[in-house]
């Protein structure tokens, strides 16, 4: 069997080297992922032969991405939150979410962001370490009425990579 052709629906993403180990026999494709990937993906890779029972090859490919910071949860529900109560215990009001880094201990938390005035997020900021626990409260006093969907933004340095996660927010207020 001799291999005629080759050719990906992914060329973006990988790269292949066809090597011969017994001329019209053995063969081994080495595939490689090309730098910059941050989706997972899949495709497939075609090998065209003179195999008269095989003459196309299909092999499938697909890979995940490992992100190199792990937001736990990256979403935060409220829940129904009763403003007319004349007390709203604090549990009510506040969410914990933790942020690491799956290697190495460089991770430093640069700034927060909400997007609405009345989300309050707090950690140290400045610190290095793998593991960093933050705090996100809600301003009962600025509460808007009705449902809500809003985020905060994270803001990280790891090495020289800075890069931003978000955290969903969502609840109804009464």
């Amino acid at each position: 069997m001799e291999i005629k052709n080759i050719r990906s629906t992914i060329d973006h993403i990988i790269s292949y080297d066809l090597t011969t180990l017994t001329q019209g026999k053995d063969y081994t494709l080495a595939v490689k992922t090309k730098a910059g990937i941050e989706e997972p993906f899949r495709g497939e890779i075609l090998v065209s032969t003179n195999h008269h029972k095989k003459p196309e090859i299909t092999f499938s490919i697909m890979g995940m991405v490992k992100k190199e910071l792990r937001v736990a949860p990256q979403f935060l529900h409220f829940g129904i939150i009763d403003t007319t109560k004349e007390a709203i215990k604090s549990e009510t009001l506040e969410r914990t979410v933790r942020i690491n880094k799956v290697s190495g201990s460089d991770l430093v938390i640069e700034r927060m962001e909400a997007d609405a005035d009345w989300i309050r997020a707090r950690t140290k900021t400045g610190e290095r370490g793998a593991l960093h626990t933050i705090h996100i409260r809600l301003d009962r006093d600025n509460l808007p009425k009705g449902p809500f969907k809003r985020k905060v933004t994270i803001h990280t340095k790891h090495g020289e990579k800075a890069e931003a996660v978000d955290v969903a927010l969502e609840g109804t207020v009464l």
